[in-house]
């Protein structure tokens, strides 16, 4: 089965978990210089939230580089430091931890790796009236990227997670 069939079914899975357990649910799409995708979130209550994401992994596309991208799950669990109203818009400002996983390229290599972090994130979010959620913000990802080499595999420090910390994300989502 293809990986990312695979990672397509455990997010629905996930969102259909979080759905079923009560508290609202946000679908939409998520797009970034990093990549572009699909996102799940679901409110658990007024200061926490989840945050599953599907996307494409574009580096080095932008610049020609590559043609390929590669793909990439996220999962956030965002609990809220500040809230504030906007013209009648309900915001907060959100941190929290999260994981990524996927098989994506990383500075210094042409080769797809296995990709496995822990990952911090800051984000803004604001819910309009009329079921409409917009979110923008950060994620850092400090973790190992796996290559099969011709000496086997090797694993390193995955550079991107760092370098690219602070290329915002944006998520425009419906509300359910």
């Amino acid at each position: 089965m293809k990986p990312r069939l695979i990672i397509l079914n455990l997010v629905a899975f996930l969102a259909v978990q979080s759905y079923a357990s009560a508290g609202g649910v946000s679908a939409g799409l998520f797009n970034s210089p990093k990549g572009f995708g699909i996102c799940v979130d679901y409110v658990a209550s007024d200061i926490i939230y989840n945050s599953y994401s599907v996307y494409a992994d574009c580096y080095g596309m932008l610049s020609g580089t590559y043609r390929n991208p590669g793909v990439k799950a996220c999962y956030l669990h965002y609990n809220r430091l500040a809230s504030f109203d906007y013209d009648g818009a309900r915001g907060g400002l959100f941190l929290g931890p999260g994981a990524s996983s996927g098989l994506v390229r990383d500075s210094g290599s042409d080769k797809f790796g296995v990709l496995l972090t822990a990952d911090i994130a800051l984000a803004v979010r604001l819910s309009f009236p009329r079921h409409i959620d917009i979110e923008m913000g950060m994620v850092a990802e400090l973790g190992f990227i796996a290559r099969n080499t011709p000496k086997g595999v090797q694993m390193n420090i995955y550079n991107n997670g760092l370098t690219q910390a602070l290329i915002p994300t944006l998520k425009i989502m419906a509300r359910f």
